[in-house]
């Protein structure tokens, strides 16, 4: 389940660029296709190591996100481009859950190793 995200990531990329010929297209499309097993291997991560399951919050979080995100546009612009946030919004949740999913990745791999030391 770890290297999972990382394998569509990689697949959807070059799936995306053998058809689009776009590098940063094809970048986005396996990001946007990413996001939704990340919701899930976060979790999943996050419950072998902490015993706790956090699949229910981490998607009551990402709504409170996109909430105040869409909140903010609407500040901003005053009018509300549905796509572009949407895509705005996804893209964040993917760097934000990126980043999750190298910290817990770390985290486990450390712990595994202090656990085979002692």
């Amino acid at each position: 389940m770890l290297l999972y995200p990382i394998v569509l990531f990689i697949l959807t990329f070059i799936v995306s660029k053998y058809f689009f010929h776009k590098r940063k297209k094809s970048i986005g499309i396996a990001a946007d296709v990413t996001t939704f097993l990340l919701f899930f291997s976060v979790s999943h991560v996050y419950t072998v190591i902490f015993v706790k399951n956090i699949g229910f919050l981490l998607i009551i979080c990402s709504l409170v996100f996109a909430s105040i995100l869409t909140f903010l546009e609407w500040r901003t612009k005053h009018e509300i481009e549905v796509r572009s946030l949407l895509r705005k919004i996804w893209r964040i949740l993917f760097m934000l859950l990126c980043l999750f999913y190298a910290f817990l990745w770390v985290f486990g791999v450390i712990r595994y190793v202090f656990s085979y030391i002692s």
